[in-house]
């Protein structure tokens, strides 16, 4: 299978949301570091050249992409299923 850019820059879109916020640190050290890696090649770029493992990766991402998801005006990525209480403004005085 063909990736052209798009492709490509979707794929390091759900990589980088893995590396924020996947609790399992080997997945997100992981995809963090085969998105830094798909920055550098060529296109049209063919998807069977990455290892077994590297497939596999970008497939968990492309599973997760509901749940761990970059809201519009975030920084960081987020994941749906693990909600946070707000933190808790402190009185001064």
């Amino acid at each position: 299978m063909k990736l052209n850019d798009r492709n490509i820059q979707q794929i390091q879109g759900y990589l980088r949301n893995v590396a924020e916020v996947d609790s399992n640190d080997l997945i997100a050290n992981s995809a963090s570091q085969l998105a830094v890696d798909l920055e550098y090649v060529r296109t049209p770029f063919e998807f069977h050249t990455l290892s077994a493992a590297e497939q596999a990766l970008v497939q968990y991402a492309i599973q997760r992409r509901d749940r761990y998801v970059l809201l519009p005006g975030n920084r960081h990525a987020v994941d749906l299923q693990r909600v946070e209480k707000p933190r808790r403004v402190l009185k001064r005085g």
